[in-house]
């Protein structure tokens, strides 16, 4: 999810590329929470003028750039869209809505768009969050800015740890055996999917840095439109679980190929390439440490509360905002901890003492912020501009993941036809990977604008299409209990994922 974060650099706002070419080159910049905290009070045009120019140099050593760029702590805006925004401002008065009524806003208003595009249009709920983003966002009528987005931070950060924790333990537990048969597939796929696109973006001619970076963001796929999408049609059975287990692979190698990729890419000062390596398996490692903390709180603390679940979700919470906080603090990615805390909670919980947090069923609200705010911070002009790379992307990256689930069916339990259902439930493309990029391009002027536009049109593509793609897949394994005749007179599963 995109954001905007105070961070320990000084500076308010950085304008990239070299400033003798800023005619032809795009600026970027990043708005400091001070900005915001003053905006009652000044115009957004003063206060910029008042902020200082952010010194590139703060950020030399190599652990902060990869950090900073793994980590969801910024977001940057290009001055041309900045503008436009205040264009649209004059037209429509920007105090229209206070932060309280534009948050009352969202809710009501993805509640509705929701609602009718599944009642009315028979699509996921989380397609008609979207496409209310988009109707007030950026793309549209301009309510909800960036900056808007910044002031829901904290709602932002809780929505995408309690996405990560849930997915990890909605990861079913298996034999080891078929745990491996599944490991093997589901890297086989990520792998084989960046390799495609990575062939096909060497083909239309970018640099092999950007190419292989751009590769590694379309690997991973959405946690959160699959746990939505999969809550509100009842999903529940071993394909489920398994498609649960192939979203959690995607998304743990997507985010170590990033935290690897960014120091090559990164030039700020000479740097071996053992140390560069060195910096990021310390991050990684740094993450296990953290996630297996973060589960054996948890762990001990279910011991002692019993089956209480309004005691355990206040634990749960805690120990994610915990342990957000230390990863920012310890400067390694915010995005592994989490998805390793739910699997080990899931995986040494064996009598069930843990009463999970669900997000779709317990807190709705964060993933309708979630979505709602994705929408609002993605361009449709990207892919107007760019539908057809954008669809050419995701046929590379569909062929990618369908190959290796074909050839691995038999292993891990699979029709020809279900592989392919498989294939198109992990289509949804993960908004972490906009943090991601536009992080990455804040500080590597190396990055195709060209690509970049690419890249947004099919993550928004994705976005659109992904829910649908995810409930065909779930009502082709026949496991969507909420689509059935029956549904009515069924129970809601307390666990969406398989057990097999």
């Amino acid at each position: 999810m995109p954001s905007v974060r105070h961070t320990s650099c000084k500076a308010h706002i950085w304008e990239a590329g070299n400033p003798q070419r800023s005619s032809t080159k795009r600026k970027y910049w990043r708005i400091d929470p001070k900005i915001t905290r003053n905006w009652r009070r000044t115009s957004i045009v003063s206060a910029l003028e008042r902020s200082s120019v952010f010194d590139k140099g703060n950020l030399t050593d190599e652990k902060s750039i990869v950090n900073y760029i793994a980590n969801p702590c910024t977001f940057m805006i290009s001055l041309d869209a900045f503008r436009q925004g205040l264009s649209r401002c004059r037209l429509a008065p920007f105090y229209m809505f206070n932060s309280i009524q534009l948050l009352g806003l969202v809710l009501l208003g993805g509640l509705v768009a929701g609602e009718v595009s599944r009642r009315l249009c028979a699509l996921p709920r989380t397609t008609g969050y979207v496409l209310f983003g988009l109707l007030v966002g950026q793309s549209g009528l301009n309510w909800v800015t960036l900056l808007h987005i910044e002031s829901a931070q904290l709602f932002i950060d809780l929505a995408l740890g309690l996405i990560l924790f849930e997915l990890g333990y909605l990861v079913p537990r298996n034999p080891l055996e078929t745990r491996h048969k599944r490991l093997l597939a589901g890297c086989a796929l990520s792998l084989t999917a960046g390799l495609l696109v990575l062939l096909l973006l060497l083909y239309w001619g970018f640099s092999a840095g950007s190419a292989v970076f751009a590769a590694a963001l379309c690997t991973a796929t959405s946690p959160a439109i699959t746990i939505a999408t999969c809550s509100d049609i009842g999903a529940k059975g071993e394909r489920t679980g398994l498609l649960y287990t192939m979203v959690a692979i995607n998304g743990a190698i997507a985010f170590a190929a990033v935290v690897f990729l960014v120091p090559f890419l990164i030039d700020s000062e000479p740097t071996s390439g053992f140390a560069r390596v060195r910096s990021a398996l310390g991050s990684i490692i740094g993450s296990i440490v953290l996630g297996g903390a973060c589960a054996g709180l948890v762990l001990l603390g279910a011991d002692r509360l019993e089956k209480q679940a309004e005691h355990q979700h206040l634990l749960i919470l805690g120990t994610i905002v915990l342990g957000v906080g230390t990863a920012i603090y310890l400067e390694v990615s915010v995005f592994l901890p989490m998805l390793i805390f739910g699997i080990l909670v899931s995986t040494i919980d064996r009598e069930r003492k843990v009463v999970a947090l669900r997000i779709a069923n317990d807190a709705r609200v964060f993933l309708v912020i979630t979505f709602v705010f994705a929408g609002a911070a993605l361009d449709i002009a990207h892919l107007r501009d760019y539908w057809l790379d954008a669809i050419l992307i995701a046929v590379a990256r569909l062929t990618g993941q369908m190959l290796p689930i074909l050839l691995a069916r038999k292993s891990i339990g699979l029709t020809a036809r279900e592989g392919i259902l498989l294939s198109v439930g992990l289509q949804p493309m993960s908004s972490i990977a906009l943090v991601l990029l536009v992080n990455t391009q804040m500080l590597y002027g190396g990055m195709d604008a060209e690509l970049v536009g690419m890249l947004m049109a099919t993550i928004l593509l994705m976005q659109l299409l992904g829910p649908l793609a995810t409930q065909t897949a779930i009502k082709g394994f026949g496991e969507a209990t909420r689509l059935r005749p029956s549904a009515k007179c069924e129970v809601p599963a307390e666990n969406n994922g398989g057990t097999s």
